[in-house]
C-alpha cells in the first residue's frame, strides 16, 4: 500500500482501493491516517472477496517464511516500527486490477506476504488495461 501511495502519479486515472478483512470497520480511518493514504480502504469482514479471488490461508511455515522475516527486518532497518498483529496473519492476500465495468483484468495470488507483485507490475497491468 505504501509503495502504491508513493507512486500514485504513475497510475494515471486508476483509483487504488484497498480491501482488508478488518474485524472492525471503525478502525479503517485510523489505518488510512497511519499509512497516510488518501484512497479508499474498505472492510471485507466476511472475506467474501478473498473467497471470490481464491485467496486462501497459508500455513505458518509459508506465512512466516525466511522471506517474510527478511522483509520485516528490512522495514525495521529503514526505521519502521512494527506492531503486533491484530488480525489473521495466515490469510493470504490478493492483488487485482479491475476495469471500469467491474471485470477482473489481472489477479495476483502470492504464496506469502513476501511475494506480492511489485508496483511496476501493477502499473504495467493498469497501463495495459488503459491501452486495451
Amino acid at each position: 500500500m505504501i509503495a502504491v501511495r508513493d507512486h500514485l502519479d504513475r497510475l494515471g486515472e486508476a483509483l487504488p482501493i484497498v480491501i482488508t478483512f478488518s474485524d472492525d470497520p471503525a478502525r479503517l480511518a485510523a489505518y488510512r491516517a497511519h499509512l497516510q493514504i488518501e484512497f479508499p480502504v474498505l472492510a471485507d469482514v466476511d472475506r467474501v472477496l478473498y473467497r471470490v479471488f481464491g485467496a486462501g490461508r497459508g500455513s505458518l511455515r509459508r506465512v512466516w517464511s525466511p522471506g517474510t522475516l527478511a522483509m520485516y527486518a528490512r522495514l525495521v532497518r529503514r526505521g519502521r516500527r512494527l506492531r503486533g498483529p491484530t488480525e489473521d496473519t495466515r490469510q493470504l492476500g490478493a492483488d487485482a486490477v479491475i476495469d471500469r465495468e467491474g471485470r477482473l483484468s489481472r489477479l495476483w495470488l502470492p504464496p506469502g506476504p513476501d511475494a506480492r507483485p511489485s508496483v511496476e507490475e501493477i502499473i504495467g497491468a493498469v497501463r495495459e488495461l488503459e491501452q486495451g
